[in-house]
C-alpha cells in the first residue's frame, strides 16, 4: 500500500493555480469593501491610512484578477506572478501568526503554499511535460 500523493494533472494544477490566484482577488476586494464602509460610516480612526488601503487593496485585487484571467485563459506567463505573490505572503501570515490573527495567519500561509505548489505543478503551454 503507497501513500504517495497523487500528482496533480496539468489541467488540475492550472485550474487551481489559477482557483488560489482569484479567490486572494476576491478577498481583496472584500478588505476594500471593508475600508469603504470604515470610510462612509466615519469609523475609520485614520482616514487617510483607510483611503490608501483602500487604494492599495483595489489595484491588487485588480491585479491579481488579471493573472487569474491569464491562468484561465491558458496564458503562458501567470506561473511566475503566482509564485512571487504567494512568496510574498508568507511572512505576512507569519506576522498575524504571532499575533492576534493567529486563524487568518495559519489560513493565509496554507492558501500560500497551495498557490505556489499548484503555479510550480502547473507546466507552461509551450514546453514539454518534462520541463518544470
Amino acid at each position: 500500500m503507497s501513500l504517495s500523493p497523487v500528482p496533480l494533472s496539468p489541467s488540475s494544477a492550472v485550474r487551481l493555480a489559477g482557483g488560489v490566484i482569484a479567490l486572494e482577488a476576491l478577498l481583496l476586494f472584500l478588505a476594500a469593501a471593508s475600508y469603504l464602509v470604515e470610510l462612509v460610516s466615519g469609523k475609520a480612526t485614520e482616514a487617510s491610512i483607510a483611503w490608501m488601503s483602500l487604494v492599495v487593496c483595489i489595484v491588487f485585487a485588480a491585479l491579481l484578477a488579471v493573472v487569474a484571467g491569464g491562468w484561465f485563459t491558458g496564458r503562458r506567463w501567470p506561473r511566475t506572478p503566482t509564485i512571487v505573490w504567494n512568496l510574498l505572503l508568507l511572512p505576512a501570515a507569519w506576522t498575524l501568526g504571532t499575533t492576534e490573527g493567529a486563524l487568518v495567519g495559519v489560513g493565509l500561509a496554507a492558501l500560500a503554499v497551495i498557490g505556489i505548489v499548484a503555479a510550480a505543478a502547473a507546466p507552461s503551454p509551450d514546453l514539454p511535460d518534462t520541463t518544470l
